[in-house]
């Protein structure tokens, strides 16, 4: 669907009537127009001066502010004394702005709509709200290893999980140190004492499992603090040591994962001295004070710089919707946030799906028309941007993401809000480029929608080890009603999405019922999956009790697990007018919770669509326990016009059961299949079918 951009301009020549006309109006009322106000902020500046100045004055004796806290207090003063509204600009010069703790903003920095506070950066300059913080003193020793004291962690003050060196992320010392070791066995219940309070048997495989011998070893330095990741379906379990038997091989976790822990793709141990075996790895030993590091080849450690998070947040917005205090009309405009880090409870960390627990390097409650407008997100611990609840009418975009813990922008929450006032909505994510996320939090969508309506996630490039590059919707099965509705999904390029160890379960996954939601207009391609996890890898995924959504014009090709799926228990939905192309497993799959007891109502409509593949099956089932649904007027072709079963049907016996009657088997006449080019040629059968021609020129972020 092209966009045409083609406006006209007003003319720069003449009069300016309408400035004259301004002019007039406020001189016959003896009013002038508010003017708007700019504090400055440097890292060179001074908080005993006014902030009016970009530079300091030839006497120092005026100029920026030092610290973004001084800027926001002095907003926060102008903004309460009376007058006319006037815009604020708080214009942060180049450098960076050290954060320990998060920069607050509450009701009473709130602006109005035609004024609002803009903090941003001077042109041409790259301010960083910065939440980490230098390590130096540097040694070499014993062997290629360097060391540094860290004081702070010896007294339990600072605990930090990620390091970066010149910029880049550099791994906790791991075993194995590349790939996973295997789970022997479920451990069984021993009441032998040697693991003292133990939990319940029922949740036994939950917190425990049995290793090889060697590969969890009693003996490492500072057991309590080593933690054995378990990757799992959509998920990993980070779980800390309370007790190991040697002699039956079994460990014991002081807390347990959501399922059992053998439904797993196997383990490696993160924070383990052991590991430092390989180059570009560190551990921090806390109760010596001493971090570590292997470096890479050719690594300097004289001139690099290192870099570990002190904060875990960068800015918060704390209103509070219940009680009518909201943040108003806020906005970051060209700003970069880095080095935020991660925490880990005492019990371990485990999230049943979409790794919601981890914070956000920018937070909000309470917020309306908040606005983060081309920045910067990168070496985060957790997610980027949250709107939690009773957010409404914000925005992300132009904004790039990369090397994040979690995912990139979170939206809503996992419960339905008892006030319409607490939900979320109408937020907009467009025109950013979202990359690299996922890397601590493995099962991380980079864009999540919970119980949050009339939200648009737009023109954005999404890729990388992502469990989902966009996940929309929170309810298992159709009741209770969700507020998940009239959300938009378009114009998204969604590319190379599962690309780290857990792979992706889709690309666009879809929860509950939804009405007035719309996946259109996107293209998706190249997703992924683990080598454990069978079946995942798909392109577009409408999960249990999906109603009332709009699947229309998408372009999948070349996802692991084929195009579309849908579960047994869905209603309602029409998926018309897509080409789902070449999934190298299967194309199609109508999966899960078969209906069982009473059956469940799985009318959708699944229409006017393109399925063309080299090999495999069309779809993934060999049959399916009801056919109550409405597929017709598609084109379906296995490339060299081989013959096309439907599950074990032929396609005169799949017509009998009333499916696809006006379905054709034939080739569809792309311009260029092999190249991935999917414009149709004038002859193409699937024209006489109804379809209408997709136009993707718009896709992907906007200049």
């Amino acid at each position: 669907m092209a966009i045409n951009r083609k406006y006209r301009e007003p003319s720069r020549r003449g009069t300016n009537w309408l400035g004259l006309l301004v002019g007039l109006v406020a001189a016959l009322s003896g009013t002038t127009a508010a003017a708007g106000t700019t504090f400055f902020v440097s890292p060179r500046g001074n908080d005993a001066w006014s902030g009016q100045r970009a530079d300091p004055d030839a006497g120092r004796t005026d100029g920026p502010f030092a610290t973004l806290q001084k800027a926001r207090d002095a907003v926060r003063a102008l903004r309460a004394k009376p007058g006319p509204d006037a815009t604020i600009s708080v214009s942060l010069r180049g450098g960076r702005y050290r954060l320990r703790e998060p920069l607050v903003f509450r009701p009473e920095d709130s602006a109005a709509a035609a004024a609002p506070v803009v903090w941003e950066a001077c042109t041409g300059e790259r301010p960083v709200l910065d939440g980490g913080r230098a390590i130096t003193g540097w040694k070499p020793g014993p062997g290629p290893l360097w060391t540094a004291e860290v004081p702070e962690a010896k007294t339990g003050a600072w605990n930090f999980r990620q390091l970066f060196v010149d910029g880049q992320r550099r791994t906790r010392a791991r075993l194995p140190v590349q790939g996973m070791d295997t789970l022997a066995a479920p451990a069984k219940v021993d009441a032998s004492g040697w693991a003292g309070a133990a939990p319940p048997a029922s949740e036994w495989d939950r917190w425990s499992f049995q290793f090889k011998p060697g590969d969890i070893d009693k003996g490492w330095t500072n057991l309590d603090d080593v933690e054995v990741v378990v990757l799992q379906f959509w998920m990993e379990a980070r779980l800390r040591i309370k007790a190991v038997d040697d002699r039956n091989h079994v460990v014991l976790f002081t807390g347990g994962s959501w399922r059992p822990l053998t439904w797993s793709g196997g383990y490696f141990v993160d924070n383990v001295a052991g590991g430092l075996i390989a180059p570009g790895t560190w551990y921090l030993d806390r109760k010596r004070g001493v971090v570590s590091y292997h470096p890479l080849p050719g690594e300097d450690m004289n001139r690099v710089e290192v870099i570990a998070p002190v904060a875990e947040q960068l800015v918060r917005l704390e209103g509070n919707a219940a009680s009518g205090r909201f943040v108003r009309n806020v906005a970051f405009r060209g700003l970069a946030f880095e080095h935020t880090d991660w925490r880990l409870d005492p019990q371990g960390y485990a999230c049943e799906q979409g790794e919601l627990p981890p914070a956000a390097a920018v937070f909000a409650d309470g917020a309306i028309s908040c606005r983060v407008e081309r920045c910067e997100f990168t070496h985060l611990g957790g997610w980027g941007v949250e709107f939690r609840r009773g957010c409404r009418d914000c925005a992300v975009s132009h904004t790039t993401m990369s090397d994040l813990g979690a995912g990139c922008v979170k939206i809503g929450e996992a419960k339905n809000a008892a006030a319409d006032v607490d939900e979320t909505r109408q937020t907009v994510v467009s025109d950013n480029r979202f990359q690299q996320a996922g890397l601590i939090y493995m099962g991380s969508p980079a864009v999540w929608i919970g119980q949050s309506s009339g939200n648009t996630v737009s023109h954005n490039d999404i890729s990388g080890p992502v469990m989902w590059a966009i996940s929309v919707g929170w309810t298992w099965s159709y009741f209770p009603l969700q507020r998940a509705r009239d959300n938009v999904i378009e114009f998204n390029h969604c590319h190379h999405i599962g690309t780290g160890p857990l792979g992706a379960h889709c690309a666009i996954y879809a929860l509950g019922t939804s009405p007035g939601t719309v996946i259109r207009n996107n293209l998706v391609h190249h997703v992924e999956s683990s080598a454990f996890w069978q079946g995942a890898g798909e392109g577009i995924i409408l999960d249990n009790g999906c109603s009332g959504i709009l699947v229309e014009n998408n372009v999948v090709h070349d996802a692991v697990a084929g195009g579309f799926g849908t579960n047994f228990n869905c209603f309602g939905n029409i998926i018309i007018n897509n080409i789902f192309a070449y999934g190298r497993q299967y194309q199609l799959t109508v999966y899960g919770d078969a209906p069982a007891g009473r059956p469940q109502p799985k009318g959708e409509v699944f229409a006017r669509n393109i399925v063309v593949w080299t090999d495999g099956p069309l779809i993934k089932e060999p049959d399916w326990p009801g056919f109550s649904t409405l597929w017709d007027s598609n084109l379906y072709w296995q490339d060299e016009g081989k013959p096309v079963k439907f599950m074990k049907y032929t396609f005169d016996q799949w017509k009998a059961k009333d499916l696809d009657t006006h379905s054709v088997i034939a080739d569809p006449r792309f311009v260029d299949a092999k190249g991935r080019d999917f414009h149709l040629r004038p002859d193409s059968p699937a024209l006489g079918l109804g379809f209408r021609p997709i136009d993707l020129s718009a896709v992907g972020p906007r200049k």
